[in-house]
């Protein structure tokens, strides 16, 4: 883990997706992955982190709208930038991730420059 290098959780719960963004990511930033929506909460409990990567349909418990609220409903880590990142491309689909409380929307699949640059927007801030 080199110093000044950002956090980043990756929320997803398909193993393939978690590896490729473990590959995407893991140059630029510290990366946690967490396949549910538990194990999102267990790193940011333990863990700081400075934007989370939300996948909006997990699998085995919470989705990533349910895991949102809770996040956004307080605690240390209410006020975390959230990119919702989904296969889910309809107008319908952004609304609901932005209503949950997600701070942007980026759909799969992704050109990694789209992805890098909105989350340079909140890593910025």
């Amino acid at each position: 883990m080199s110093a000044g290098m950002k956090t980043v959780l990756v929320v997803e719960d398909d193993e393939q997706s978690q590896k490729y963004m473990n590959i995407l990511l893991s140059r630029e930033f510290v990366v946690h992955l967490a396949a549910t929506g538990q194990q999102a909460w267990d790193v940011l409990e333990s863990e700081a982190v400075d934007l989370v990567l939300m996948d909006l349909s997990l699998r085995n418990g919470d989705d990533g709208l349910q895991v949102t609220r809770r996040i956004r409903a307080g605690g240390k880590n209410r006020s975390i930038p959230i990119i919702a990142l989904t296969a889910h491309a309809f107008p319908e689909d952004r609304k609901r991730s932005l209503e949950a409380g997600c701070d942007d929307y980026v759909s799969k699949p992704f050109q990694w420059a789209q992805l890098r640059s909105v989350m340079e927007q909140y890593l910025t801030s």
